[in-house]
């Protein structure tokens, strides 16, 4: 097995969150990769981000973090109509990993899954670079086509996830709602994203009422 193939069936072993959706998801949100608060709390979006996004969807201050959030309601079986979804399911940045023995081992491979993260790329020439995304491609979309209906609205947040998103709409009908930034460094509350938010609330209470 090579050597970028056993990094990523270990990751996703021992350090995969899981995703976040239901029966009732009609508004998918996809983001790029959990770190060390989603780990510890074993649910995306889980940290700053999770809270400031939060915080805009819901038009509330006092929330937990977003991925917290819906947990919450489904273990009370409260019905959502959001999920959480990344495109990689376990972390791209080896400062996450609680592991340093896994860091050590699987050095270069973290290097070429933080190349990856940054990358604008839709194609690698390098090897190990290839079948790195492609495995990440070919996860994600399994996991994505999973977990969607014909009419789920899918909100990439960021650039690294509206590129997987993109690429797989290239082939298949999707309902998308683009150009939504990270929820990171409290974006989601910037002026210049405010009509674009506002759209994704009032999408979100059209599929609640």
């Amino acid at each position: 097995m090579e050597k970028i193939t056993l990094f990523f069936e270990k990751a996703k072993e021992n350090y995969a969150v899981e995703d976040i959706t239901t029966e009732d998801t009609k508004m998918l949100f996809i983001l790029e990769s959990p770190h060390k608060e989603e780990l510890k709390a074993g649910v995306p979006l889980a940290g700053l981000s999770g809270r400031s996004m939060a915080k805009e969807l819901f038009m509330e201050q006092s929330i937990d973090p977003f991925g917290k959030h819906l947990k919450q309601l489904i273990e009370k079986n409260k019905p959502t109509i959001y999920g959480i979804l990344n495109v990689c399911s376990f972390p791209l940045q080896s400062s996450a990993y609680p592991d340093q023995d896994f860091v050590k081992e699987f050095q270069k491979e973290l290097k070429i899954a933080e190349a990856l993260r940054i990358s604008s790329a839709k194609r690698f020439s390098e090897q190990e670079k290839a079948m790195l995304h492609s495995m990440i491609t070919d996860n994600f979309q399994s996991r994505l086509l999973a977990a969607i209906k014909e009419d789920t609205i899918i909100v990439p947040c960021g650039k690294f996830a509206e590129k997987y998103v993109t690429a797989l709409s290239d082939q298949i009908s999707l309902t998308i709602i683009g150009g939504v930034p990270h929820p990171s460094y409290n974006s989601w509350a910037r002026e210049r994203y405010k009509e674009l938010i506002h759209k994704i609330r009032e999408e979100g209470k059209k599929r609640t009422s």
